[in-house]
């Protein structure tokens, strides 16, 4: 298929004409898949923490990226409970495709163990010091 746009000299057809009279259009993904991107990225910089804890510093993220966070104080005093977001997540975990036909409970996720990188610097020399 890309070979045949290429060929008729249209390789980007995903751009519809009627947004270029609105404005310059971004050549850049969207705004939305950005921040989603971030925020799937979270739980990979976050790795050896327990869930619950990946899932606060997510929600953490979210309210220090809205237009008008509260202050920290509020934030103690609001934030959620490990014990209300197991909950949720175990609700989530059960609705999902694979927690319906999975007797076990809640899995591990992927990438939560520790990072040879994340301890130690690599240098292009060997230092004696």
């Amino acid at each position: 298929m890309i070979r045949r746009r290429i060929r008729e000299g249209r390789p980007f057809t995903f751009l519809d004409e009627g947004l270029a009279a609105a404005g310059p259009v971004p050549s850049a993904n969207n705004l939305v898949e950005s921040w989603n991107a971030r925020l799937r990225d979270m739980p990979r910089r976050h790795r050896g923490l327990r869930l619950v804890r990946r899932l606060k510093a997510i929600c953490r993220w979210c309210h220090q990226h809205t237009e008008r966070p509260e202050t920290d104080a509020w934030l103690a005093a609001n934030a959620m409970t490990d014990e209300r977001l197991e909950r949720l997540y175990r609700q989530a975990w059960k609705r999902s495709p694979q927690g319906q036909y999975e007797t076990f409970g809640i899995p591990a996720r992927y990438g939560t163990g520790i990072d040879w990188n994340e301890f130690h610097t690599r240098v292009e020399w060997q230092s004696n010091d």
